[in-house]
């Protein structure tokens, strides 16, 4: 299924883009400080995480910035290289209850190819629609 919103021109990941109900692991490639702009015209800074062999960024919220330094550390150039488990849930913000992503505050479980033991179903293709719509969403929410 095609949500609606990975039909617009979005450069961020959005909850859409991602599989409801399962874990996503990802390796960051790169951090960028960036800066997104709300609807409202409102900017915030925010840093913008990439992924290695995907096409598009993650706006990291504070919540999410946190859970990354929680395991890496505060020095973000150290996060690359590193892997994260990104998954969809729910937040509040002032249009009500909305999807987000949110990182998990534990590095994701080990791939065959690193462990002995059971296998490690590969993340999705995140695809070329997500939206700098998540880094507005989760501009709202609180921290």
């Amino acid at each position: 299924m095609s949500h609606w919103r990975s039909m617009f021109d979005n450069k961020y990941l959005g909850s859409w883009d991602l599989p409801e109900g399962r874990d996503c692991s990802v390796v960051i490639e790169r951090v960028e400080a960036g800066v997104l702009t709300s609807q409202g015209g409102r900017s915030d800074k925010k840093p913008i995480v990439f992924f290695e062999g995907k096409s598009k960024g993650m706006a990291l919220n504070k919540t999410n910035a946190k859970a990354v330094a929680g395991m890496y550390g505060n020095d973000t150039r150290k996060w690359a290289g590193k892997p994260i488990a990104i998954y969809v849930t729910q937040t509040s913000s002032p249009e009500g209850v909305v999807p987000c992503i949110r990182v998990r505050p534990t590095p994701p479980k080990r791939s065959r190819s690193q462990t002995n033991g059971a296998a490690h179903e590969p993340p999705p293709e995140v695809t070329n629609e997500e939206s700098a719509q998540a880094g507005e969403e989760e501009a709202n929410e609180p921290s």
